[in-house]
């Protein structure tokens, strides 16, 4: 089996390198490469990563011949330089009975491609109502990683982890692929259909760790960012007074519920903002609020600056901007070349 990985400019190199560090942890228990792997780049050139690392690929896309599985490795706001050829050639290994995926932010580029066009997609919880504005056709869920109809989306490095486990254990053993995750020490090995972690926004759990109660309101906020509900239908939902799933809430959350359903809108708008081209009208309606000009307002106040100052920004594709701001200043590239 031979796998492939395209690095487009601004990869992320935490999920290439567990990808390609477990093939190789699984040859060395195995005795023998049962996986055989290849990174390349568009053009064959030299490619830099998110952090920095330049990576030299071992050649170009169009060279690759046949491929069981290529994924996609790209920022947000990557894309091909050549969408028409690289398109064809995708394709063409889809027609030889490839697989063709995303690892991430590259969903966007393969989205604009219309390769994913009506299919089931595991996209990042970051990027998620991003891609449900721009991508209507595509099928959004909140997965580890997903397979359909020959289309591979995972959502984050530890599921590209997750799936190179899968894949060892299908074409070597389960017990290998045990072993593989051990020597990682990675604790528990999570199929196709398993849920992402959300962030709990409390002091430490993630959102399945947190009180039913409080897990319940949080999700049912989440499934009503454009259609505004009452703190009170929250409180009725789990069968709290007002005054009391407010105290829970904030004993548990450090913050009110109407402070967190805000600010997971507000969440949901900036991926918008950073990650699509939808009017930022559209985007204010999108998340609950009536007029632009109040949106415009406590989106400042929350990321000091307006809409659309950080559209503008040639920093928008940080992986982590939708929710915060944590940008990184820029370091000189070092080279890591491919074996």
């Amino acid at each position: 089996m031979t796998i492939t990985f395209l690095c487009l400019p601004g990869f992320p190199l935490a999920p290439l390198s567990l990808a390609i560090d477990a093939l190789r942890v699984a040859e060395d228990i195995n005795g023998t490469p049962a996986l055989d792997w290849q990174t390349v780049s568009e053009d064959g050139g030299a490619v830099v990563s998110s952090s920095g690392l330049s990576l030299t690929p071992a050649g170009a896309l169009a060279t690759v011949a046949r491929s069981d599985v290529l994924l996609t490795f790209a920022a947000a706001d990557g894309g091909f330089a050549q969408p028409a050829a690289s398109n064809a050639t995708l394709r063409r290994l889809l027609r030889q009975g490839g697989k063709v995926g995303a690892v991430n932010g590259a969903i966007f580029a393969l989205a604009r491609s219309g390769l994913f066009d009506g299919v089931r997609c595991s996209v990042h919880f970051t990027y998620a109502d991003a891609v449900r504005e721009g991508f209507p056709r595509l099928e959004v869920c909140p997965t580890l990683f997903c397979e359909d109809r020959g289309r591979i989306s995972i959502s984050g490095a530890a599921a590209v982890f997750e799936y190179m486990l899968a894949l060892i254990a299908q074409h070597t053993s389960a017990e290998i692929a045990v072993e593989v995750a051990c020597r990682f020490q990675h604790a528990t090995q999570r199929s196709e259909g398993a849920p992402q972690l959300l962030p709990g926004h409390s002091r430490n759990q993630t959102r399945d760790m947190l009180p039913r109660p409080i897990r319940e309101a949080v999700q049912f906020f989440a499934d009503h960012l454009e259609d505004r509900v009452l703190i009170q239908d929250a409180a009725d939902l789990v069968g709290l007074s007002l005054r009391q799933f407010e105290r829970i809430f904030k004993q548990e959350m450090a913050t009110t519920p109407g402070a967190y359903y805000r600010q997971l809108r507000l969440d949901a708008a900036r991926q918008k903002v950073l990650h699509t081209e939808t009017p930022l009208s559209e985007v204010a309606f999108s998340v609950g609020y009536e007029t632009a000009s109040a949106f415009n307002a406590i989106y400042r106040r929350t990321y000091g600056r307006s809409p659309s100052a950080d559209r503008a920004n040639p920093q928008r594709s940080r992986a982590n901007a939708a929710l915060r701001d944590h940008a990184l200043p820029q370091r000189p590239a070092l080279t890591l070349a491919a074996e």
